[in-house]
């Protein structure tokens, strides 16, 4: 009897990690297509540039970006903040590293699952809604990234 036990507890537990499996791949799927960037709405320009001071600024700091607080940490760029406007520009060491890009700002990374933590089961009937609660991290980090710098930044840790 103990032995029909074990059996059918491995075969459970292997068939929890396909769907577990299952569900990385599905949420990779959708969070991993976008990046982690700070991006201005027309990312053609030429630095130093204006911008106006955001309404909301989660950071404290005047730039409204972790990101870009990140940037200012490591000596990529500078943020000057004026009146009514703050200019934030790219250093001599951000130039280097060429942190700028024409069509999406800077990136440092994507969103990846780091761990599915739990998930429902689907209910009964015709319903096929799953709960899963998961943890994500960064992934294909920029090499010129100093992750203490940038430690504010959700999945860097």
């Amino acid at each position: 009897m103990k032995k029909i036990l074990l059996m059918a507890g491995a075969a459970l537990a292997l068939a929890g990690c396909g769907e577990k499996g299952d569900f990385e791949k599905a949420i990779n799927a959708k969070i991993g297509q976008s990046k982690s960037c700070f991006s201005l709405r027309n990312n053609n320009v030429t630095f130093p540039v204006q911008l106006s001071k955001p309404r909301f600024d989660e950071t404290g700091t005047g730039t409204g970006s972790v990101i870009l607080d990140g940037l200012v940490e490591q000596g990529l760029m500078a943020f000057v903040k004026g009146w009514d406007n703050n200019t934030p520009g790219i250093t001599d060491k951000g130039k280097q590293a060429k942190i700028w890009d024409a069509k999406e700002g800077v990136c440092i990374g994507r969103r990846v699952v780091d761990e599915v933590k739990e998930w429902t089961e689907p209910g009964n009937g015709n319903q096929k809604v799953v709960r899963v609660t998961y943890t994500w991290k960064l992934t294909d980090v920029a090499s010129w990234v100093d992750k203490s710098a940038f430690s504010g930044v959700k999945g860097t840790n």
